[in-house]
């Protein structure tokens, strides 16, 4: 059967076409969620009482904003009061988020929240810079977002960790366990892994603890016994790989135990899924991870049984959506710029665990810490540095 052609485009002119219809279509979509969202919150409510929140409910990542979505909505049920949410859908696409951030605007919130991607925040912070709304980020990590926030008089806090703070916390790891051990610092050769690694060692350098061997190897292999063969030849006593996907972890760990290699190795958090891989039996216990972690506390655990009863599985995509509106709704005043004085001074106590900015309105929390793997499970290690980032 022919494929139906439109005769008077070229190649380039039918794509860009289609493009056009395909973004349109996203904001017809985004549009009608935006109304959506504005039907759920009913009568317009006043300044103190309207929370915004900005996150994508389409395109490649909406399953992300939907689990955050039923974390702020969990929030406002336990927690909401008088408070209402209006939702706007930024599809993490630049012109969604900029419909999304007017229709925003056009609701007069007290704050607005969410913002899971580096663009669309920025975006937002634009946009309400003259507003005086403050911008609560709950999961964009852009360093510019800080770095750039006095210069862009940006009213922006932003709650979820960096890009750097993996890397910050596994500086500590390092300085607190191989001080006096000789060690390697390994990458996979992609983008993820030289920045990991360029960040981890620039911060090693400034403590006056340099790697005796620096590293690389090439990603997707089957085996990677020459990696583990050089570490072996230079003498040194552990390693710290940082590598862009799970696979090629859990290649060097299992080639650990089959070829009798004796190292500390700490990988990056691209391995915190190793209690749910078919592989977790063939890969030796003492493990380590640098990885985000959740407080063991009561509210978790609450939060965690509402969730099953309700049938969902709980994820920290959705632990961090409460934990947005948690902060959003504590640091609620009369009028933006008490809400904002509360945002500078006050420590919040949130469900993925304590929250309070610097100047640069950066979390200081590090929610990155060490775990070890003991065959089944990965555990917390009790000398996990919880230093300030900034």
């Amino acid at each position: 059967m022919k494929q139906k052609t439109f005769p008077s485009l070229g190649n380039a002119s039918t794509n860009a076409f289609m493009q056009t219809v395909i973004v349109s279509a996203r904001r017809w979509l985004a549009a009608l969620m935006i109304v959506s969202g504005a039907l759920t919150t009913g009568a317009k409510t006043t300044h103190a009482e309207l929370i915004g929140l900005s996150i994508p409910l389409s395109g490649d990542v909406a399953e992300l904003g939907r689990e955050f979505r039923a974390g702020a909505r969990l929030a406002m049920e336990k927690l909401g009061g008088n408070h209402e949410l209006f939702i706007a859908d930024d599809g993490c696409d630049p012109d969604l988020a900029k419909l999304a951030v007017n229709d925003l605007m056009a609701q007069e919130p007290a704050i607005v929240t969410g913002l899971l991607c580096n663009e669309v925040a920025i975006i937002a912070a634009n946009r309400f810079r003259e507003s005086g709304i403050p911008v609560l980020v709950a999961g964009a990590r852009s360093i510019r977002l800080v770095k750039d926030r006095e210069r862009e008089a940006w009213n922006l806090f932003r709650m979820s960790p960096g890009d750097d703070y993996a890397f910050r916390a596994a500086a500590e790891v390092i300085q607190q366990r191989w001080r006096a051990k000789p060690y390697a610092i390994v990458d996979d050769g992609t983008i993820f892994g030289r920045m990991y690694t360029d960040g981890l060692r620039l911060l090693l350098n400034e403590a006056g603890l340099e790697p005796q061997v620096s590293d690389n190897f090439r990603a997707a292999q089957s085996t990677q016994a020459g990696l583990l063969r050089r570490l072996e030849r230079s003498g040194v006593e552990a390693a710290f790989i940082a590598a862009a996907t799970q696979e090629d972890l859990v290649v060097i760990a299992k080639n650990m135990k089959e070829f009798d290699v004796s190292l500390d190795l700490i990988t990056s958090s691209q391995l915190a899924t190793l209690p749910y891989l078919e592989e977790a039996g063939s890969v030796p216990p003492g493990i380590m991870v640098v990885k985000e972690t959740l407080p063991d506390n009561e509210a978790i655990r609450e939060v965690t049984e509402i969730l099953k009863e309700q049938n969902i599985l709980p994820t920290r995509q959705i632990f961090e959506g409460y934990a947005a509106v948690q902060v959003a709704i504590t640091a609620l005043g009369k009028d933006h710029a008490e809400t904002t004085a509360n945002l500078r001074s006050n420590e919040f106590q949130s469900l993925v665990g304590p929250v309070r900015f610097d100047e640069n309105g950066a979390n200081t929390t590090n929610p990155y810490t060490l775990h070890i793997w003991n065959g089944d499970t990965l555990q917390p290690v009790a000398e996990n540095p919880t230093t300030p980032t900034q």
